[in-house]
């Protein structure tokens, strides 16, 4: 599915070797807009780098201390240079070192969000959500939000017969951990856009009466059900890969992925291209 400028711009941190550089920039007298002096500050990526410059008894600047929160072995290598920016005189100072996070592999793979309810647990490394009381429910959230275009899929894999309905999908625009989640999400008055058989509902209120022919209460083991943002803000809906068609609109761009072992449902699993 399409990705957005945040997953492509993300992807590039992944190397097995980075070099990163560090600059900190003073000027003399009061602060003003630096304009183009100001150098470019990535937030991508974060860690810590404290400098403190020292005065001696004759109120000269120097020198300075380093102090960064990670364990390395290489040092930091600072260079001082002065010079001139829209007629004021500036200082700057310029470190390398070598990146904490380098040689980590990113996972971007949509796995269920650990924090989870009272009656779920996950297992297969959060691919996979299991009910622990027949009898309950269990909503659970993605592990991060969805990307505009992307395609929020779970397989059923085991469901009972008591009760004649399974599942629930869809977004929502609050968080994993939030006490305010219920064990049925379907209950909450904000925030939720939700497929429950044929019909979508948002805030608990129904929104499109008989939205799909593909009602996701009948599906059987090893069905596939999904939900995706567009990059335009409608919300749709997928049964076993076939897209439904749009549901809502104006979803906003910052929804997790929610999936309820409703009724018979007691086991399904999130379904990634590299991921069965």
């Amino acid at each position: 599915m399409a990705m957005n400028r945040r997953s492509t711009a993300l992807s590039l941190f992944i190397v097995t070797a980075f070099i990163a550089c560090v600059f900190l920039t003073v000027s003399e007298g009061a602060e003003s807009d630096l304009g183009e002096c100001e150098p470019k500050t990535n937030t991508s990526r974060r860690w810590s780098l404290t400098l403190a410059r020292v005065r001696n008894e004759s109120g000269q600047w120097v020198e300075f201390t380093s102090t960064r929160e990670m364990d390395d072995e290489s040092a930091v290598h600072i260079t001082e240079q002065l010079f001139e920016c829209g007629g004021r005189k500036m200082i700057r100072l310029q470190g390398t070192l070598k990146d904490p996070f380098s040689g980590e592999k990113l996972d971007h793979q949509l796995k269920f969000h650990h924090m989870t309810g009272p009656n779920t647990a996950l297992i297969n490394k959060g691919y996979t959500v299991v009910k622990l009381k027949v009898d309950g429910n269990g909503p659970v959230l993605t592990s991060r939000p969805l990307r505009s275009g992307e395609l929020f899929e779970v397989r059923m894999d085991k469901r009972g017969t008591s009760k004649g309905y399974a599942n629930g999908i869809g977004v929502t625009t609050h968080k994993p951990g939030d006490a305010i989640i219920p064990e049925h999400i379907n209950s909450l008055k904000s925030g939720t856009w939700l497929l429950y058989g044929p019909d979508v509902y948002s805030n608990s209120v129904e929104i499109f009466h008989k939205y799909t022919t593909s009602n996701i209460y009948n599906l059987k083991p090893g069905d596939r059900m999904g939900v995706m943002r567009s990059e335009t803000g409608a919300l749709h809906f997928f049964v076993n890969g076939v897209d439904q068609g749009p549901a809502a609109s104006n979803i906003p761009e910052e929804v997790y992925g929610v999936y309820e072992l409703w009724g018979d449902a007691t086991q399904a699993t999130i379904l990634n291209p590299t991921h069965p």
